[in-house]
This record gives structure tokens, C-alpha cells and sequence, in this order.
């Protein structure tokens, strides 16, 4: 039995309803993924950005979401002027907020909630380590490379 026109058209903007619905999906993601991608701590409610990136001048902080090595430094000194994002420098590359206060000048350090005197700091505040960065470049450049032939083989090979 042959389908009518009128019922492979209904198929086809079921179709095509599908795959556009996939391509909001897509869109949507790509423009909420750098929402996701701030380095402002939880605990910090309520503040101002100021001329240095990765930096906060403290308004408001929640004290209920603090480690208990914050809570302590929160109770004893207050609130800090500014609270500073940096990364470890090392492998690992851990989270590292640094509490500026400014009268008298002291800076603390806290990775994972537990205060360090002395931590080798990173401004860069990317995730990677260069061994990784270089693994991702080459990595790309290498499946670009197995893309690009094997589409330039169907179309010299392929269509014969």
C-alpha cells in the first residue's frame, strides 16, 4: 500500500519538529554554559566586581556556607575586603580563594575550605595543566586531520 503524499509530509515535519527541538536543546546549552562557569565562591552572597579579574570586593557572605576553617577566620577577623580566585600551581591544579584584608594588610589562603599560610599561586584560572592543554591541542588536531581525509575520501572515492 503506497502512502499519500499528505501522510509522508505529516511524517516529515514530525521530523523535522524532532530535530529542531534537539537544535533549541543544543543552542541552549552552548549559551548557558559560561553561566556555569564562575569561580565565585558559594558563600559569597552578596558583592561587587572590581578592575582585576577573578576578583570580589566582599558585601555580603553567608556565613552558614563556610568551611570550618572560615568560619573561625569570619568570627575572629569579620568579613575580608576582597576575596581573590586563584589556582595551585601544581598537577592538580586545585581551587584556591584568597581573603584579603585590608586593615591590616593580611592575606589568607584556603584550598578546599582548610586555610594555608604558603601556597604557590597561578592567575590563570584554567583547570588545565599544560601537559593536558597540549594532550587536548594535539588530540584535536589529530582528529581534525582523521575528519578532514576521511571526508575528502568520500567524496574522491565514495561517489564513484
Amino acid at each position: 500500500m503506497r502512502k499519500t503524499s499528505g501522510e509522508r509530509e505529516g511524517r516529515l515535519t514530525s521530523i523535522v519538529k524532532f530535530k529542531s527541538v534537539w537544535a533549541y536543546c543544543l543552542l541552549l546549552t552552548f549559551l548557558a554554559t559560561p553561566l556555569a562557569c564562575s569561580y565565585k565562591p558559594a558563600y559569597l552572597q552578596k558583592s561587587e566586581k572590581t578592575l582585576v579579574a577573578e576578583r570580589w570586593k566582599v558585601q555580603k557572605i553567608n556565613p552558614s556556607r563556610l568551611s570550618p576553617a572560615e568560619a573561625s577566620l569570619f568570627e575572629k577577623m569579620g568579613p575580608p575586603q576582597f576575596i581573590r580566585f586563584y589556582r595551585k600551581l601544581d598537577p592538580d591544579r586545585e581551587r584556591v580563594y584568597m581573603w584579603i584584608y585590608t586593615e591590616p594588610l593580611r592575606f589568607v589562603s584556603f584550598i578546599d575550605g582548610k586555610a594555608f599560610e604558603y601556597v604557590l599561586l597561578d592567575a590563570n584560572p584554567s583547570p588545565l595543566n599544560d601537559y593536558q592543554k597540549k594532550w587536548l591541542l594535539w588530540g584535536g588536531i589529530s582528529a581534525g586531520t582523521v575528519v578532514a581525509l576521511g571526508l575528502v575520501s568520500f567524496y574522491l572515492l565514495g561517489r564513484k
